[in-house]
């Protein structure tokens, strides 16, 4: 059997592993439920982005999953478009959404 988890991709081998100490009808609702949450979580991030044209740099570090620095960092490099109102710097939601796509 060990043989037979080596050969299989990443994910095959973990369903390999988890149908040895559970039932492939848990495994199989185990996938369900990840695919499901996987979808709303997506669903819910297209929502907030397509609401709003411009974030601040917590907004888009939370979207990237980083720090406001980064963020900023990011629009130094001109990796981010950004607009300054007064002191404050927002980061165009569309540049967002390609820098994470990219990732």
């Amino acid at each position: 059997m060990r043989d037979q988890l080596l050969l299989c991709g990443p994910s095959e081998g973990v369903r390999a592993r988890l149908e040895l100490l559970l039932s492939p009808a848990i495994v199989d609702a185990i996938e369900e439920l990840v695919e499901l949450r996987v979808r709303e979580e997506l669903a819910a991030r297209d929502t907030r982005t397509a609401q709003r044209t411009w974030l601040t740099l917590e907004e888009a570090g939370k979207e990237l999953g980083c720090s406001p620095d980064a963020v900023r960092m990011r629009v130094k490099r001109g990796r981010l478009e950004s607009r300054r109102q007064g002191r404050r710097v927002y980061v165009s939601a569309a540049s967002v959404e390609r820098l994470s796509c990219a990732a």
